[in-house]
């Protein structure tokens, strides 16, 4: 479909879940789709031992959620998804609609402290913060620090035209809180990242190979500092 939108008889949990999955699959080059599951609005939205955080009280999203598709692929490396699935109406049609990505990919690194984007201001690209040398490291890599801000955008929708009133625009954009962090859990260091699905010319990417390209370059940034 050429948009993250399943109307009618297509806005189904089982044929969503089918189409993150196969869209992953594509995106990623894997021999077949990884494995997804929906869990309940009212869940946490992660299974026991995920490494991804609990849902959030309040998502920023527009639209209830209906839903969540949670991914725990092992290949090309282990990375963990939750997509939030938002419900609503197109004209006079049940829809479901994609919302909020948030990826957990486990990082091969001694544990560093916390770092994370700062808040998006200013003309250019947000600087990490937090520990002054882990920080600097990844800092030092402008193409990294560029493709992490390109990746921390959360604000969606468009300026649309009202058609009762020709010539005048109104906002119908939304945005969720920014998060790209590298949190030291437990189980090591991982990388977060919340991030939205965007429009292809073939359809729509969930950006999972960019995901997985930048923790490849954190860990190449970061292999030679000391825990």
């Amino acid at each position: 479909m050429p948009t993250a939108l399943w109307t009618g008889r297509h806005a189904v949990e089982e044929e969503v879940s089918a189409d993150i999955a196969r869209t992953l699959g594509n995106e990623l080059g894997l021999a077949a789709a990884p494995a997804a599951m929906t869990l309940s609005a009212a869940s946490t939205g992660v299974p026991a031992g995920s490494l991804l955080p609990p849902r959030e009280r309040f998502s920023g999203m527009p639209a209830p959620t209906h839903c969540f598709v949670y991914v725990d692929a092992p290949t090309p490396r282990p990375f963990e998804l939750r997509a939030a699935i938002m419900s609503g109406r197109t004209a006079i049609r049940r829809a479901l609609g994609l919302g909020t990505l948030l990826y957990a990919v486990p990082l091969s690194l001694p544990a560093p402290a916390r770092v994370a984007l700062g808040r998006a201001g200013g003309s250019g690209p947000t600087p990490f913060e937090g520990d002054p040398v882990v920080a600097g490291r990844l800092n030092a890599d402008a193409q990294l620090v560029e493709n992490a801000n390109a990746l921390a955008a959360t604000t969606a929708g468009q300026r649309k035209q009202i058609i009762s009133a020709p010539g005048v625009t109104y906002d119908r954009t939304w945005a969720v809180e920014r998060l790209l962090a590298i949190e030291p859990l437990p189980q090591g260091p991982v990388l977060l990242v919340r991030t939205l699905h965007r429009a292809t010319t073939r359809g729509w990417t969930l950006r999972a190979a960019a995901v997985l390209d930048l923790a490849t370059r954190v860990e190449t940034a970061l292999r030679t500092v000391r825990a």
